[in-house]
Formats: structure tokens, sequence, C-alpha cells
């Protein structure tokens, strides 16, 4: 049995209760600063492999409210619905087992803060070179906003990767940031992330609708950062 089968295997036999919290490891006060007038870059990470924001995202990539087109990432973006075996559902043309259905789009994706790191403060008249340093880990996790329970296995077959996840960025990955003359700079650590709003709900064995909710549900699908100077 291969990964995905074995999500939904799992999936399909509990059903995750929650309710509106602050996703463990993440800052309640953690929000991502949408000036984009002090980044000096935006960078994220897939496979161990960094990649810089492109200059013409930069806006999206910081707005939580927009879609952000990276290279190299791949996301689902039509409308799908997806039953628990991934097979698309069709009440109307009969239904021979309960199944739960998440009938969603992704509406925005970009950066999600977890922490910044410490300033780097230049007072000299050459560009400085340090850590911009995590006080403690920082962690993104996905969270479901809404009440009730709900199958994270049809959720995340329909976001088309594991939303349900969390992303930690540890001390010891504190990365360096170049500040010129007269400025100081730091690190903004979080992860990309992507948000999808829908309706999900179960499909009984004579095709009826239960359980219908609307939710929207915010996941980090990968590491990113942003480097950001200023005059002090």
């Amino acid at each position: 049995m291969n990964k995905k089968s074995k999500l939904f295997s799992v999936a399909m036999a509990t059903i995750i209760g929650a309710s509106l919290v602050t996703s463990g490891g993440l800052q309640a006060n953690a929000k991502t600063d949408q000036n984009i007038g002090n980044i000096q870059g935006g960078y994220y990470y897939i496979d161990g492999i960094e990649y810089k924001v492109p200059n013409s995202e930069i806006y999206n990539f910081v707005n939580e409210n927009r879609i952000t087109n990276l290279p190299h990432v791949t996301s689902n973006t039509a409308t799908t619905s997806y039953r628990g075996d991934a097979r698309k559902v069709r009440p109307t043309a009969g239904c021979d087992q309960g199944e739960w259905v998440f009938t969603a789009k992704r509406t925005a994706s970009g950066f999600k803060l977890g922490d910044s790191g410490t300033r780097v403060i230049n007072k000299t008249s050459r560009d400085l070179t340090e850590t911009s340093k995590l006080s403690s880990s920082t962690t993104i996790s996905g969270k479901v906003t809404g009440s009730g329970k709900w199958n994270w296995g049809v959720i995340e077959a329909t976001a088309g990767f594991e939303i349900g996840g969390s992303i930690t960025w540890t001390t010891e990955e504190s990365t360096t940031i170049t500040v010129g003359p007269g400025e100081w700079g730091w690190i903004d650590y979080g992860a990309y992330t992507e948000t999808w709003e829908g309706d999900h709900y179960y499909v009984t064995p004579t095709c009826k609708i239960q359980d219908k909710k609307r939710i929207k549900v915010i996941g980090p699908k990968h590491k990113a950062k942003l480097a950001r100077t200023e005059k002090f």
C-alpha cells in the first residue's frame, strides 16, 4: 500500500474534530507585515533547494488574500470534489457506500509568518553580514476554521498536499542577512501556505447529503522566509 492509500485508509476511519484555535507553535500575534518596501528578498524551499520569489510576485506573496504564482510550485487550482478513495464523487449516480466529500477551491496562497529573527544593526561604513537568530523553534501548522468535525484525508486529497501538516524552523536553521551601512535587517521565518475554502459534507449510502458545512483550511506547503532591511 502506498503512502496516499494509507493516508486515505486512516483518514476514512478517523474523523477529526476541531474548533477555532491557534495552531501549536505559531504565535497568536504572528502576522505577516504586508509592507513590501523593506523586503530585500523572498525565498522558499523545495526538497532542500532554495528558490527566490520573483519580484513581480512579492506583493502577492505577503498578502494573505491573494494567490502567488511561484516557479517550481505545483498546485491544484480548480474547484474539485474527492471522496475517501480519491475518485470523483457523483452523488446523483448512485452511492454504494457512505463517504466524506470536500468540494472547494484554492482562494489564496503566500507567506505565513512564524517568527522573526534578531535584528542585525550595521553602524559601519561597509556591508555587514550576520545571522538573524531565532530565539526558539517556530512552527506553522495547518488549521481549519469552522465548527464540527471533518475528514483530513478528503481535504488533503482536494488540496493535493498534506495541508494539515506542519513546518518548523529550528534555531540551528537561522540564516544570515547582509545589511548596508546605516541600516538594520532581519529574517522573517515562516512558510508558503495555501488557503482552500468550500463545502465539507457526508454522502450517505442512499445519496443523501448530511453534516454539510462551509470551512476554510490554511496549511503550510513549503518552508519560506523574507529578508527585510530598513534605515534605523
